[in-house]
């Protein structure tokens, strides 16, 4: 399954094409299977990853804070930052209006190749029922509202939101699994839905639908999930997170491991939203970083890693938490610091363990004037697991990061691993939803055997006209 992409801004005023065959895609650079994390989109299926950035807060037409997602593809020299395709509910083909406070439409996105065609599509949530973005040889073309559910086990309503794209019964077609609700909406028994690819390109309907009541049968009221394979069988398993039975339970995280015969639980999990997969110790089996449930109330922040294994999670290595006053972990635990904003993994030193990128999008430079700055904490992996060997910080006042570390950049608040032009050797891009008075930006680092570098780096935004986007406020995945 692929995944992320982009075209340029003059395209956005422009009619989508359709889709036609999949491309011949350009040979893939040699990988350790075992570090690999989420796969990156492929929206035009010519063999390079793409990159899909939301804007939530942009504004459209003249309508402020109606939202837009920045699709932006890969290529042999790198993502076309030049050609990025802005698509918003007022371009042709995409279901909606765009609305004046529409609370961020784009607010999540997560792709895979929902029509199974041979090309990725992007599932926009947000406000109203998710919308699928067709992709095609020639890019994102048009869109299908999916059918949001009537709040029934047959057809479970989807939560708004934190709706993520994986193969969850192992038939080889993506699936969509969210947070839904059966019952009326006060009272409502929130917990586990699926949709079953493949989905009709013209309807949004899925195959088939699925319920799991996990308040009553896992001990958790599903909040949010996400997709990934610990157990290595091949077939996706489900992280679904929310609140316990009573709230003295707090929250709570469940694996439910995908099976052709439907979900089986797997293990507990101290996560409390978000989180990313990715192989830390390669042994084959991909580890779950998240955020932990005692978020504290001075919100210092911290990541949790539960370790996969063939029975879900793992029997034998016991989960780890590190937070910044962690021996060896650069920085220190300050209020309000969220480190853990935003997460991913990927080998970025190429030595076959998967690494940790840890966003901070609230931390704090030295002086006042630099408060919710943000920064970027990477933490290796090795064959014992995470290590803080090697640990380091980088903010937009190290050497070579574009720009300077300002009040309210927000630097971090979303981080993912890219390897756009199939070269080998992975970016790291780091959105900053607050830069330029909110306007936002996108950086890209470098990678290579010291795991990230500024050296190198570049940054991109959405230009002007768009007034104070959010753009970095999110990447899919």
């Amino acid at each position: 399954m692929r995944r992320t992409t982009f075209l340029t801004a003059a395209a956005c005023t422009a009619a989508l094409l359709g889709a036609t065959a999949p491309a011949q895609a350009a040979p893939a650079a040699p990988a350790s299977a075992a570090a690999e994390a989420e796969a990156a989109a492929d929206f035009n299926g010519d063999g390079y990853p793409d990159l899909a950035v939301g804007a939530p807060n942009a504004t459209v037409d003249g309508l402020k804070r109606a939202g837009l997602v920045s699709v932006v593809y890969g290529s042999a020299t790198g993502l076309r930052y030049d050609a990025q395709q802005y698509i918003s509910r007022a371009t042709p083909g995409v279901p909606g209006e765009p609305t004046t406070g529409e609370n961020g439409w784009g607010h999540q996105a997560s792709h895979g190749d929902l029509d199974d065609d041979g090309y990725d599509d992007l599932l926009i949530s947000g406000a109203g029922a998710p919308v699928v973005l067709w992709g095609g040889k020639d890019g994102i073309s048009g869109g299908t509202e999916v059918p949001a559910g009537e709040g029934t086990e047959q057809s479970p309503a989807f939560r708004s939101g934190w709706h993520k794209i994986g193969d969850v019964n192992g038939d080889g077609k993506a699936d969509i699994a969210g947070a839904a609700q059966v019952g009326p909406h006060l009272g409502a028994i929130w917990g586990l839905g699926t949709l079953y690819g493949p989905f009709d390109r013209t309807t949004g309907a899925p195959a088939a639908t699925g319920w799991r009541d996990t308040a009553a049968e896992d001990g958790v009221a599903t909040s949010g999930v996400r997709i990934g394979d610990m157990t290595g069988d091949g077939v996706d398993d489900v992280v679904a997170m929310g609140t316990g039975r009573v709230p003295a339970d707090g929250f709570q995280a469940r694996l439910l491991k995908g099976t052709r015969a439907g979900f089986v639980p797997g293990g507990k999990l101290d996560a409390r939203h978000g989180g990313a997969f990715g192989d830390l110790n390669g042994d084959g089996y991909q580890d779950f970083v998240g955020t932990p449930q005692a978020y504290d109330a001075k919100m210092y922040g911290g990541i949790t890693v539960t370790y996969g294994g063939p029975d879900g999670v793992s029997r034998t290595l016991p989960a780890r938490r590190y937070d910044q006053d962690s021996p060896g972990v650069p920085g220190v635990n300050e209020k309000g610091d969220r480190w853990g904003t935003d997460l991913a993994v990927g080998d970025l030193d190429k030595d076959g363990y998967g690494d940790i990128l840890v966003g901070a999008s609230w931390e704090s430079a030295t002086a006042a004037d630099t408060a919710l700055s943000g920064s970027v904490t990477l933490l290796r992996g090795g064959k014992d697991g995470v290590t803080t060997e090697g640990a380091k910080v980088l903010t937009q006042n190290s050497k070579g990061v574009p720009s300077t570390s300002e009040k309210s950049d927000h630097f971090g608040e979303a981080v993912t691993v890219v390897d756009a032009d199939r070269d080998g050797a992975p970016e790291v891009y780091v959105g900053g939803n607050g830069e330029d008075t909110w306007a936002g930006r996108v950086w890209q680092l470098r990678t290579g055997a010291a795991g990230v570098t500024g050296t190198g780096a570049r940054s991109f935004s959405l230009g002007g006209g768009y007034g104070s986007a959010h753009f970095g406020a999110y990447v899919a995945t």
